[in-house]
């Protein structure tokens, strides 16, 4: 479990997974291959942007090319992925059923999705606070974020019930990770880009998990990257230290990961998530307790 353990480091602003020195490398590569590809590009901080006003975001490149490590592989890994962008398959062209077998419910970070973007993404909703539950069409090799026009023509309920069903079916690994003081933790992860949307079906999660049973205290729950789901089942005072322990983890995971989603870490209780913890303005994390969540520590820590 070496995420528990990993440093942060200096980080680039829009890459924090990536050193500001290599996010710009990145960035050179990248224009270099759309250039190879006879599309001249502007280069921004988080993204390209062509004479025509197109606009080509650089995440997934730059967690592609964080993945492979040396950049020697990277202007080959930048000409694959301009190719399949360029070459994208367009979620209109699909009919009704075409796009239900693709559509998939996905959880991401906010600034996923650009606020002068956000008009056209009407579907979305926030979930909790720093955290965003999209519809998206996942092909073999690529996902794309579905907008307005696509889901309404078929039916927002018809395809939020189709990409919850896919994402409920989605394989995940499971390993229980026992903390000091026989504090379990559930951690779930996999090659899927989907494991921490499986924040958004918690329920089906937890009956494949524990069966048919209750959960009258609630929840606690992190997503730091698109890989990683962890959890912990509240029943005695380790919670405190399930909790300290995810609240920590959870951000430094997120500082380093490549596909980064939440620093955070979430109470589910009764269908709902409240954030609980967050990056104060120091460099350091803060967990802010409110009064139902500090009734159900005290009654637990008083045991």
């Amino acid at each position: 479990m070496g995420w528990f353990t990993r440093k942060a480091q200096a980080a680039d602003e829009a890459f924090p997974f990536l050193s500001r020195d290599d996010a710009d490398h990145l960035r050179g590569v990248a224009a270099d291959a759309f250039a190879r590809a006879g599309r001249p590009v502007t280069v921004h901080d988080d993204h390209l942007e062509g004479p025509d006003g197109m606009q080509f975001g650089l995440w997934n490149l730059a967690a592609t090319c964080h993945e492979a490590g040396r950049r020697s592989q990277w202007p080959a890994i930048a000409d694959r992925h301009v190719g399949q962008v360029l070459t994208l398959p367009d979620p209109s062209a699909l009919d009704d059923e075409g796009l239900l077998d693709v559509v998939m419910l996905r959880a991401v970070a906010p600034d996923q999705i650009p606020p002068e973007h956000r008009h056209r993404f009407q579907h979305a909703v926030d979930v909790a606070e720093g955290l965003l539950q999209i519809l998206v069409a996942d092909f073999p090799t690529t996902v794309a974020t579905l907008g307005d026009e696509d889901v309404d023509r078929v039916g927002r309920e018809r395809m939020l019930a189709a990409g919850r069903a896919r994402l409920v079916a989605e394989p995940v690994e499971h390993e229980s990770v026992d903390l000091d003081g026989g504090v379990r933790l559930e951690v779930f992860s996999g090659e899927s880009v989907y494991v921490a949307s499986k924040v958004l079906v918690l329920p089906e999660l937890l009956r494949d998990l524990h069966g048919e049973r209750a959960y009258p205290d609630g929840v606690l729950v992190a997503v730091p990257d698109r890989q990683t789901l962890l959890l912990h089942v509240p029943i005695d005072a380790g919670v405190m230290t399930a909790l300290q322990t995810l609240a920590g983890s959870a951000a430094r995971a997120w500082a380093t990961a490549a596909g980064g989603v939440s620093p955070s870490v979430y109470w589910w209780r009764d269908g709902s998530l409240t954030r609980i913890s967050r990056l104060d303005g120091d460099g350091g994390v803060a967990v802010e307790v409110h009064p139902e969540l500090g009734e159900v520590l005290d009654r637990l820590a008083a045991g």
